[in-house]
Protein backbone atom coordinates (compact mmCIF):
# COMPACT_ATOMS: atom_id res chain seq x y z
CA UNK A 1 0.00 0.00 0.00
CA UNK A 2 2.92 2.46 0.52
CA UNK A 3 4.34 2.03 -2.71
CA UNK A 4 1.04 2.18 -4.14
CA UNK A 5 0.26 5.67 -2.20
CA UNK A 6 3.97 6.79 -3.23
CA UNK A 7 3.57 6.43 -6.73
CA UNK A 8 0.09 7.80 -6.68
CA UNK A 9 2.09 11.29 -5.26
CA UNK A 10 4.46 10.83 -8.11
CA UNK A 11 1.74 11.13 -10.19
CA UNK A 12 0.62 13.92 -9.44
CA UNK A 13 3.13 15.85 -9.11
CA UNK A 14 4.00 14.92 -12.72
CA UNK A 15 0.16 16.73 -12.95
CA UNK A 16 0.88 19.61 -11.41
CA UNK A 17 4.68 21.02 -12.08
CA UNK A 18 5.18 23.14 -15.20
CA UNK A 19 7.98 25.01 -17.57
CA UNK A 20 6.36 27.87 -18.43
CA UNK A 21 6.91 29.73 -20.98
CA UNK A 22 9.13 33.22 -21.28
CA UNK A 23 5.74 35.88 -21.79
CA UNK A 24 4.60 34.70 -17.96
CA UNK A 25 3.58 37.67 -16.22
CA UNK A 26 5.29 38.73 -12.94
CA UNK A 27 3.66 37.25 -9.65
CA UNK A 28 0.43 39.10 -8.58
CA UNK A 29 1.16 39.12 -5.27
CA UNK A 30 3.71 41.46 -3.97
CA UNK A 31 3.95 40.38 -0.54
CA UNK A 32 6.09 37.82 -0.77
CA UNK A 33 8.12 35.93 -3.21
CA UNK A 34 8.07 32.14 -2.66
CA UNK A 35 11.29 29.40 -4.06
CA UNK A 36 11.55 26.82 -3.65
CA UNK A 37 14.75 24.13 -4.77
CA UNK A 38 14.70 20.98 -5.15
CA UNK A 39 18.10 19.73 -4.02
CA UNK A 40 21.05 21.34 -2.26
CA UNK A 41 23.35 22.54 -5.77
CA UNK A 42 20.46 24.09 -6.90
CA UNK A 43 19.44 26.03 -3.09
CA UNK A 44 23.11 27.30 -3.54
CA UNK A 45 23.01 28.62 -6.93
CA UNK A 46 19.86 30.12 -5.94
CA UNK A 47 21.01 31.70 -2.32
CA UNK A 48 23.65 33.58 -3.98
CA UNK A 49 21.00 35.37 -7.05
CA UNK A 50 18.16 36.08 -3.81
CA UNK A 51 20.74 36.82 -1.18
CA UNK A 52 19.36 40.11 0.17
CA UNK A 53 16.28 40.72 -2.17
CA UNK A 54 13.06 41.81 0.28
CA UNK A 55 10.21 40.15 0.48
CA UNK A 56 11.73 36.75 -0.92
CA UNK A 57 11.29 33.66 0.68
CA UNK A 58 13.91 31.00 -0.27
CA UNK A 59 13.43 27.05 0.53
CA UNK A 60 14.75 23.81 -0.29
CA UNK A 61 12.13 21.20 -1.02
CA UNK A 62 14.33 18.06 -0.20
CA UNK A 63 16.28 17.40 3.07
CA UNK A 64 19.86 18.72 2.80
CA UNK A 65 21.67 15.94 2.52
CA UNK A 66 19.23 13.77 0.47
CA UNK A 67 21.97 13.32 -2.16
CA UNK A 68 21.05 12.78 -5.91
CA UNK A 69 17.24 12.99 -6.62
CA UNK A 70 16.93 10.23 -9.42
CA UNK A 71 15.28 7.58 -7.15
CA UNK A 72 13.85 10.16 -4.93
CA UNK A 73 9.62 10.16 -4.22
CA UNK A 74 7.83 13.45 -3.41
CA UNK A 75 5.94 12.92 0.46
CA UNK A 76 2.76 14.76 1.30
CA UNK A 77 4.63 17.47 3.29
CA UNK A 78 6.35 17.98 0.06
CA UNK A 79 3.71 18.48 -2.02
CA UNK A 80 1.86 21.03 0.50
CA UNK A 81 5.14 22.94 0.39
CA UNK A 82 4.96 23.60 -3.77
CA UNK A 83 1.44 24.47 -3.35
CA UNK A 84 2.15 27.87 -1.53
CA UNK A 85 5.27 28.20 -4.28
CA UNK A 86 5.18 30.69 -6.87
CA UNK A 87 8.27 29.00 -8.53
CA UNK A 88 10.68 25.86 -8.31
CA UNK A 89 13.72 25.85 -9.38
CA UNK A 90 14.73 22.02 -10.12
CA UNK A 91 18.38 21.06 -11.82
CA UNK A 92 16.99 19.30 -14.52
CA UNK A 93 18.30 16.60 -16.86
CA UNK A 94 15.81 14.38 -15.49
CA UNK A 95 17.73 14.40 -12.18
CA UNK A 96 14.33 14.61 -10.82
CA UNK A 97 12.55 11.79 -12.27
CA UNK A 98 9.30 13.49 -10.38
CA UNK A 99 9.11 16.98 -12.42
CA UNK A 100 6.45 17.18 -15.23
CA UNK A 101 5.38 19.18 -17.60
CA UNK A 102 1.97 20.63 -16.94
CA UNK A 103 1.01 22.42 -14.37
CA UNK A 104 -2.75 22.01 -13.99
CA UNK A 105 -2.67 21.38 -10.24
CA UNK A 106 -0.82 24.30 -8.44
CA UNK A 107 -1.59 28.03 -9.58
CA UNK A 108 0.88 30.44 -10.36
CA UNK A 109 3.60 28.07 -10.13
CA UNK A 110 6.21 28.17 -12.75
CA UNK A 111 9.11 25.67 -13.21
CA UNK A 112 12.70 25.99 -14.02
CA UNK A 113 14.71 23.64 -15.18
CA UNK A 114 18.46 24.98 -14.96
CA UNK A 115 20.01 21.87 -17.08
CA UNK A 116 17.87 22.56 -20.04
CA UNK A 117 19.79 23.47 -23.46
CA UNK A 118 23.05 22.68 -21.41
CA UNK A 119 25.16 20.29 -23.23
CA UNK A 120 25.04 16.76 -22.09
CA UNK A 121 27.87 14.27 -21.24
CA UNK A 122 26.73 10.67 -21.66
CA UNK A 123 27.08 8.50 -18.77
CA UNK A 124 27.28 5.10 -18.55
CA UNK A 125 25.86 2.94 -20.90
CA UNK A 126 25.08 6.05 -23.25
CA UNK A 127 22.68 7.50 -20.44
CA UNK A 128 22.02 11.17 -19.80
CA UNK A 129 24.25 12.04 -17.10
CA UNK A 130 22.67 15.38 -14.73
CA UNK A 131 25.43 16.16 -12.66
CA UNK A 132 26.58 18.82 -15.01
CA UNK A 133 26.84 21.53 -12.45
CA UNK A 134 30.35 20.09 -11.70
CA UNK A 135 31.52 21.62 -14.98
CA UNK A 136 32.44 25.54 -13.46
CA UNK A 137 31.08 26.85 -16.90
CA UNK A 138 27.51 25.10 -16.61
CA UNK A 139 27.50 26.67 -13.09
CA UNK A 140 27.98 30.10 -14.51
CA UNK A 141 25.21 29.09 -17.31
CA UNK A 142 22.90 28.38 -14.42
CA UNK A 143 23.33 31.08 -12.62
CA UNK A 144 22.40 33.20 -15.23
CA UNK A 145 19.24 30.75 -16.15
CA UNK A 146 18.15 31.41 -12.67
CA UNK A 147 18.68 34.91 -12.33
CA UNK A 148 16.73 35.96 -15.18
CA UNK A 149 13.61 34.05 -14.44
CA UNK A 150 13.92 35.89 -11.16
CA UNK A 151 14.23 39.29 -12.68
CA UNK A 152 11.16 38.31 -15.22
CA UNK A 153 8.53 37.02 -12.06
CA UNK A 154 10.18 39.22 -9.33
CA UNK A 155 11.22 42.43 -11.31
CA UNK A 156 10.62 44.94 -8.49
CA UNK A 157 13.95 42.89 -7.12
CA UNK A 158 15.79 42.79 -10.68
CA UNK A 159 18.50 45.04 -9.53
CA UNK A 160 19.35 42.92 -6.63
CA UNK A 161 18.95 39.98 -8.54
CA UNK A 162 21.50 41.00 -11.17
CA UNK A 163 24.14 42.48 -8.74
CA UNK A 164 24.40 39.50 -7.13
CA UNK A 165 24.33 36.94 -10.04
CA UNK A 166 27.17 39.22 -11.69
CA UNK A 167 28.64 38.80 -8.48
CA UNK A 168 28.77 35.27 -8.55
CA UNK A 169 29.87 34.79 -11.77
CA UNK A 170 32.28 36.96 -11.06
CA UNK A 171 33.49 34.28 -8.11
CA UNK A 172 33.25 31.50 -10.35
CA UNK A 173 35.33 32.90 -13.05
CA UNK A 174 37.95 33.33 -11.06
CA UNK A 175 37.69 29.50 -10.08
CA UNK A 176 37.65 28.64 -13.49
CA UNK A 177 40.79 30.53 -14.15
CA UNK A 178 42.29 28.82 -11.01
CA UNK A 179 41.18 25.61 -12.02
CA UNK A 180 42.23 26.04 -15.84
CA UNK A 181 45.83 26.75 -14.33
CA UNK A 182 46.23 24.21 -11.03
CA UNK A 183 44.93 21.01 -13.59
CA UNK A 184 46.81 21.79 -16.36
CA UNK A 185 49.97 20.91 -14.30
CA UNK A 186 48.69 17.45 -13.41
CA UNK A 187 51.45 14.67 -14.33
CA UNK A 188 48.82 12.28 -15.32
CA UNK A 189 45.92 13.09 -16.93
CA UNK A 190 43.79 10.16 -16.03
CA UNK A 191 41.48 9.22 -13.27
CA UNK A 192 39.96 6.09 -12.24
CA UNK A 193 36.37 6.32 -10.80
CA UNK A 194 33.62 4.81 -10.12
CA UNK A 195 30.32 6.53 -11.07
CA UNK A 196 30.17 9.30 -13.72
CA UNK A 197 29.60 12.29 -11.64
CA UNK A 198 33.08 13.78 -12.19
CA UNK A 199 32.70 13.40 -15.97
CA UNK A 200 31.84 17.25 -16.76
CA UNK A 201 34.89 18.41 -14.40
CA UNK A 202 36.90 16.16 -16.12
CA UNK A 203 36.46 17.01 -19.33
CA UNK A 204 35.85 20.58 -18.86
CA UNK A 205 39.94 20.28 -17.75
CA UNK A 206 41.07 16.93 -20.20
CA UNK A 207 41.29 15.05 -18.06
CA UNK A 208 40.02 11.18 -19.10
CA UNK A 209 38.19 9.58 -17.01
CA UNK A 210 38.20 5.38 -16.84
CA UNK A 211 35.07 3.89 -15.45
CA UNK A 212 35.16 0.89 -13.48
CA UNK A 213 32.10 -1.46 -11.74
CA UNK A 214 29.31 1.06 -14.30
CA UNK A 215 26.55 0.52 -12.27
CA UNK A 216 24.12 0.92 -14.69
CA UNK A 217 20.55 1.24 -14.36
CA UNK A 218 18.80 -1.74 -13.06
CA UNK A 219 22.26 -3.89 -12.61
CA UNK A 220 24.26 -4.16 -9.78
CA UNK A 221 27.89 -4.80 -10.43
CA UNK A 222 28.96 -8.87 -10.45
CA UNK A 223 32.38 -11.04 -10.42
CA UNK A 224 32.69 -10.11 -14.27
CA UNK A 225 32.59 -6.53 -13.74
CA UNK A 226 34.89 -7.15 -10.64
CA UNK A 227 37.75 -8.95 -12.93
CA UNK A 228 37.48 -6.63 -15.30
CA UNK A 229 38.04 -3.47 -13.16
CA UNK A 230 40.89 -5.56 -11.10
CA UNK A 231 43.00 -6.19 -15.09
CA UNK A 232 41.81 -1.87 -15.63
CA UNK A 233 43.69 -0.82 -12.47
CA UNK A 234 46.91 -2.85 -12.79
CA UNK A 235 47.09 -1.98 -16.52
CA UNK A 236 46.98 1.43 -15.66
CA UNK A 237 49.40 0.62 -12.37
CA UNK A 238 46.38 2.92 -10.77
CA UNK A 239 46.74 3.55 -7.34
CA UNK A 240 43.40 5.32 -6.56
CA UNK A 241 39.70 5.09 -7.36
CA UNK A 242 38.22 7.55 -7.12
CA UNK A 243 33.97 8.51 -5.93
CA UNK A 244 31.67 9.73 -4.11
CA UNK A 245 30.95 9.39 -0.59
CA UNK A 246 27.66 7.63 -1.00
CA UNK A 247 29.25 4.81 -2.73
CA UNK A 248 32.61 4.40 -0.75
CA UNK A 249 30.67 0.94 0.58
CA UNK A 250 30.16 -0.67 -2.44
CA UNK A 251 30.61 -4.45 -1.61
CA UNK A 252 32.14 -4.86 -5.37
CA UNK A 253 33.91 -1.38 -5.06
CA UNK A 254 35.18 -2.69 -1.19
CA UNK A 255 36.37 -6.24 -3.23
CA UNK A 256 38.30 -4.58 -6.00
CA UNK A 257 40.10 -2.59 -3.42
CA UNK A 258 41.05 -5.48 -1.36
CA UNK A 259 42.73 -7.50 -4.15
CA UNK A 260 44.39 -4.56 -5.89
CA UNK A 261 45.72 -2.96 -2.70
CA UNK A 262 44.52 0.63 -3.95
CA UNK A 263 42.99 3.10 -2.21
CA UNK A 264 39.34 4.69 -2.48
CA UNK A 265 39.42 8.92 -2.86
CA UNK A 266 36.22 10.78 -1.84
CA UNK A 267 35.64 13.73 -4.13
CA UNK A 268 32.33 15.99 -3.02
CA UNK A 269 29.49 16.11 -5.86
CA UNK A 270 28.06 18.67 -3.88
CA UNK A 271 24.73 17.39 -3.52
CA UNK A 272 24.51 17.29 -0.08
CA UNK A 273 25.19 20.14 2.49
CA UNK A 274 24.44 21.44 6.08
CA UNK A 275 22.14 24.34 4.77
CA UNK A 276 24.13 26.35 8.46
CA UNK A 277 24.42 30.09 6.79
CA UNK A 278 27.50 29.40 5.28
CA UNK A 279 26.12 28.08 1.84
CA UNK A 280 26.80 31.00 -0.36
CA UNK A 281 30.35 29.70 -0.98
CA UNK A 282 30.10 25.78 -0.85
CA UNK A 283 30.25 25.45 -4.55
CA UNK A 284 33.30 27.08 -4.86
CA UNK A 285 34.94 25.75 -1.72
CA UNK A 286 33.55 22.42 -2.44
CA UNK A 287 35.25 22.26 -6.47
CA UNK A 288 39.05 23.78 -4.59
CA UNK A 289 39.12 20.81 -2.28
CA UNK A 290 38.27 18.32 -4.80
CA UNK A 291 40.94 20.18 -6.61
CA UNK A 292 43.43 19.03 -3.94
CA UNK A 293 42.30 15.92 -3.34
CA UNK A 294 42.97 15.14 -6.95
CA UNK A 295 46.59 16.95 -6.98
CA UNK A 296 47.65 14.95 -3.67
CA UNK A 297 46.54 11.53 -5.54
CA UNK A 298 47.46 12.03 -9.29
CA UNK A 299 51.01 12.09 -9.35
Amino acid sequence: MKRILSALFAVLLVMSLASCGEDKPPVSDADEFKIATSFYPVYVATLNVVDGAEGVTLLNLTDPDVGCLHDYILTPDDIKKLSGTDLFIASGMNMESFVGKSSLGIPRLEVLECGEDIKNVIGDEGEENPHYWMSIENAIMQCDKIKRTLCRLDPENAGIYEANAAGYKEKLSKLLEEARVRMSKLPDREMIVYHDSFDYFAEEFDIDTEHILSDSEGRLPNQKDVAEAIREIRGENASCIFTQKSFADVEALRSVVKQTGCSIVLLDTLTSGAEDGNDKDAYINAVRRNMDIIEQNIR
